[in-house]
């Protein structure tokens, strides 16, 4: 009898294999088929994320315009940039300096770029200015003292090859999200028509740069197509100022403006920039307002000349990239 019963509990363990058998068999297959086919499934989501995205550039496809600005009564315009960008506020200054709305400020710094982070450094120059002066509406006009290599943690890389652009792409970047961290909204500059072929194709490739960065970064890019230029689009030194008449624009190097010239960029600046603001439904100053623009950085810019400031023809050092001789002197 004691047999009997020890035979049935044999059978019945043998049973109770079976039928774990039959149940974890297949689990364990499809399991391991599983992380056979997605092995990266097998680290945390949160880890696979970061492993897979670090320092993968992040560009924008959106298609939609940038944001409107906050509604305020008062705005602080802030013009940073090179040279240019010098005159372009002073510009910009004659052509808002009737609208009771603006404050226009100068940050802009001769002889200064992307390129050059050794002689100055935008990307932190920036973060020092929007910690100190609230930015309303930021106006860039950047390029042309660029025209050099880039050092980056030691290597060297030569104007306009593949490791210079991708430099200089993250520098614009990181310039642009310094602004628009501030709410700032921007409006980047189109570099205008040079005299010199070189020099200007040189800027071509800049405004390609910019214009790419600016769609993908959701900004505004202010083009100057048909200003200061002749009737075939090309380089003219005297055209109509932004009251029709006929009048010196470019200064003897080819590459700066007289003051009639910097309004007329001023202008397409403004005109852009108060489209998106009257767009905006923005408050208007009553008229009769004490409240005036308030021009910081700087002097009031004086009445027109006929001739133009070379600006970064002043003080000129060896080796600086404002030292346009560099580029020879027919070129």
């Amino acid at each position: 009898m004691a047999g009997r019963a020890i035979a049935k509990s044999e059978r019945g363990s043998g049973q109770h294999r079976v039928l774990l058998l039959v149940f974890f068999v297949p689990l364990f297959v499809l399991s391991w088929t599983y992380a056979r086919t997605e092995p990266l499934r097998l680290a945390p989501p949160s880890v696979e994320s970061v492993a897979l995205t670090r320092d993968l550039p992040v560009e924008s496809t959106s298609s939609e315009a940038p944001p409107a600005p906050v509604k305020r009564e008062r705005y602080n315009v802030v013009v940073l940039g090179d040279s240019l960008g010098d005159g372009t506020w002073a510009g910009l200054y004659h052509v808002l300096r009737k609208d009771k709305r603006f404050n226009v400020i100068k940050k802009s710094k001769v002889a200064t770029g992307f390129s050059r982070h050794d002689y100055y450094d935008w990307n932190q120059a920036v973060r020092e200015i929007a910690a100190e002066t609230r930015i309303d509406i930021a106006i860039v006009v950047m390029g042309t003292n660029d025209r050099q290599a880039i050092v980056e943690n030691g290597k060297r890389h030569a104007l306009f090859d593949d490791n210079w652009r991708a430099v200089y792409k993250q520098r614009v970047d990181d310039f642009t999200t310094t602004l628009k961290n501030t709410g700032a909204q921007i409006y980047w500059l189109e570099l205008p028509v040079m005299r010199s072929p070189r020099f200007g194709g040189d800027m071509e490739q800049f405004n390609e740069i910019f214009e790419e960065r600016a769609r993908l970064n959701n900004i505004t890019f202010v083009q100057t197509d048909g200003l200061a230029t002749g009737a075939d689009g090309g380089y003219t030194a005297y055209g109509e100022d932004r009251f029709g008449r006929t009048r010196l624009l470019r200064a003897e190097d080819g590459i700066h403006f007289t003051m009639a010239g910097y309004e007329l960029l001023g202008e397409r600046i403004a005109d852009a920039m108060l489209s998106d603001l009257d767009g905006a439904a923005v408050a208007v100053t009553p008229p009769g307002s004490p409240e005036a623009v308030v021009l910081k950085g700087s002097d009031t810019p004086a009445e027109e000349p006929e001739k133009a400031v070379n600006y970064d023809m002043a003080d000129r050092r060896p080796g600086r990239s404002d030292d346009w001789l560099w580029l020879g002197a027919t070129n």
